[in-house]
């Protein structure tokens, strides 16, 4: 994940309407989920690119909000891995 940590106040490619992360080395399908420290889960999508092993999460929640700063856990699972990826990333405001 990169920035880690994600510094609300950077100006890390982005501008004030659109603050994102970057997932990158990612397999060719893949689906990451994102869920909070105590387990509730924030948010899934889906990676589909055969010659691009990045993608960018929005921050925002499944109700399109916001997220909060704090410590998150996402994990990475592809139909070739059973276990998958799993890491964590803090967001700081």
């Amino acid at each position: 994940v990169v920035p880690n940590p994600y510094k609300a106040s950077s100006a890390f490619n982005e501008n004030p309407n659109s603050r994102k992360i970057r997932f990158t080395h990612l397999p060719t399908s893949c689906q990451i989920s994102i869920y909070t420290i105590t387990g509730e889960h924030v948010s899934t999508f889906q990676h589909d690119a055969k010659f691009d092993g990045n993608a960018w999460w929005d921050l925002r929640t499944l109700n399109n909000q916001e997220i909060g700063p704090g410590l998150y856990l996402y994990h990475i699972n592809n139909e070739n891995d059973i276990q998958g990826i799993v890491g964590k990333f803090a967001v700081v405001r």
